[in-house]
């Protein structure tokens, strides 16, 4: 070994370069988001039924499928992005467990303060997504 190849330390070695925000690179990051956010579903549906009955346990099972997927695509987008970016798109499941529980619970939640509180969470999304592209 050479002196050059000892005095390098693991926190010297550049760090892999991350990606620029493109609308596809969005895209994926929501569709986590919204995986995320398909766990927020399955509790609601399991909160319908008596536990460990099983339609129960098939809802915790989705949620549990839910919650896994999301990990293993957590895991690809910190690698991906930049933890700014990552953290401040997730922020996003605000809005689309809205829209679940509009769409699909049909809960009439839509006030004009949720419609602020949303807006002021996407624009600070898009802030920070700016900074990146």
């Amino acid at each position: 070994m050479n002196q050059e190849e000892t005095n390098k330390s693991p926190s010297s070695e550049e760090a892999p370069k991350k990606q620029k925000i493109t609308i596809l690179s969005l895209l994926f990051i929501q569709g986590a988001v919204i995986v995320y956010t398909g766990s927020d579903i399955c509790s609601k549906f399991t909160s319908h039924y008596q536990a460990f009955s099983g339609m129960w346990l098939l809802f915790v099972f989705l949620e549990l499928v839910c919650l896994g997927s999301y990990a293993i695509l957590w895991q690809q987008i910190i690698k991906r992005f930049d933890l700014s970016i990552a953290y401040a798109n997730r922020a996003t499941a605000i809005f689309w467990s809205m829209l679940w529980s509009i769409l699909i619970f049909r809960e009439g939640m839509l006030s004009v303060k949720n419609i602020i509180c949303v807006l002021i969470v996407f624009s600070g999304v898009l802030l920070v997504n700016q900074d990146a592209g």
